[in-house]
């Protein structure tokens, strides 16, 4: 396997391992005061994005039914390729003073070792605790004069020698086009149900060109083969449960026999697609799987099998 991957085994808060890979994804996790900090944040988001980095922050992500610490904060932290952190004081009773929030996400930071930028207004002062260690003070006048050199630092310096995770983005639209599949657009309430016995294990759902045929995506590339079969298996349990009572849904008037026999036909030929980050990980899945009961096909992909499918289109349209 990989040298380059390190999953975080031990979780802070005592739950259970969460799996999640440092430097996954090429993203920049912002730490910083919602309500003190708009030019700044434009700022950053404009150079990131030129730069091919998305930016995450606490605030714009949503957790339902979900630890909203984990999801929201740590997990991203974890994930991100480098940190920016926004150390400005607030008023409160006319005094400045610490962002509660912002410095335990900084802590956390610290802690998980990652590559952290820190940015604190020229005419702040520092909590004693992190006084000592480098920060960069601006003014509104050079921030952004600042902001440059040490983004393209970061991005050097954190740059992955292995292929990030892919998100749902363009890159694996064009890929999934090379398998002629496509992200199924949820517009019927039968592909939506369909769509949701996925969702609480994290899959999407893919149709192929002549929408007749569904596959369930898992971009797992941040989880141990284990717990990838775990997920499919569990998808299996959910899909046959649901395919048994197809008969009682109709007897107690949702739907007509011939509805149910349709959507019977169409979820008898589902198969699993799951994306892995090795090729360490693809074979050790497929040993999983030839001792699993899983009867829908299932494919696996690794990043490198991406990578060759995109180079290979790339040449095509080039």
């Amino acid at each position: 396997m990989d040298k380059t991957i390190r999953r975080n085994e031990k979780c802070i808060i005592g739950l259970p391992r969460c799996d999640f890979v440092f430097s996954s994804t090429r993203t920049c996790f912002i730490a910083y005061g919602f309500e003190n900090s708009t030019m700044e944040m434009n700022i950053l988001l404009e150079l990131l994005e030129k730069r091919g980095i998305q930016a995450v922050e606490a605030s714009g992500a949503l957790a339902p039914a979900q630890n909203a610490f984990c999801a929201k904060i740590c997990s991203k932290i974890i994930m991100s390729q480098f940190c920016i952190i926004l150390l400005n004081n607030e008023s409160k009773n006319g005094q400045e003073v610490p962002n509660a929030n912002v410095n335990m996400e900084y802590g956390l930071m610290l802690g998980f070792n990652k590559y952290i930028i820190p940015f604190q207004r020229e005419s702040q002062e520092l909590p004693f605790n992190v006084a000592g260690l480098d920060t960069i003070k601006y003014t509104n006048s050079n921030f952004k004069t600042l902001a440059i050199p040490a983004i393209e630092q970061a991005i050097r310096e954190t740059q992955q020698d292995r292929h990030s995770p892919l998100e749902p983005d363009q890159l694996l639209g064009a890929f999934l086009l090379t398998q002629k599949a496509l992200i199924s657009p949820l517009e019927s309430d039968g592909e939506k149900n369909f769509f949701n016995l996925g969702v609480p294990l994290g899959f999407n759902l893919l149709n192929d060109f002549s929408a007749m045929q569904y596959m369930f995506l898992g971009n797992f590339a941040a989880f141990r083969p284990e717990i990838i079969l775990w997920r499919l298996e569990t998808l299996r349990d959910i899909i046959d449960g649901r395919r048994k009572s197809i008969k009682a849904r109709v007897n107690a008037g949702f739907g007509t026999a011939k509805q149910a026999k349709m959507a019977d036909k169409l979820v008898s030929k589902v198969e699993f697609w799951v994306i892995v980050t090795s090729e360490g990980d693809k074979k050790a899945l497929g040993e999983g799987l030839k001792n699993s009961t899983i009867k829908y096909p299932v494919r696996v992909f690794s990043m490198e099998d991406i990578q060759i499918e995109l180079e290979k289109l790339g040449k095509q349209v080039g």
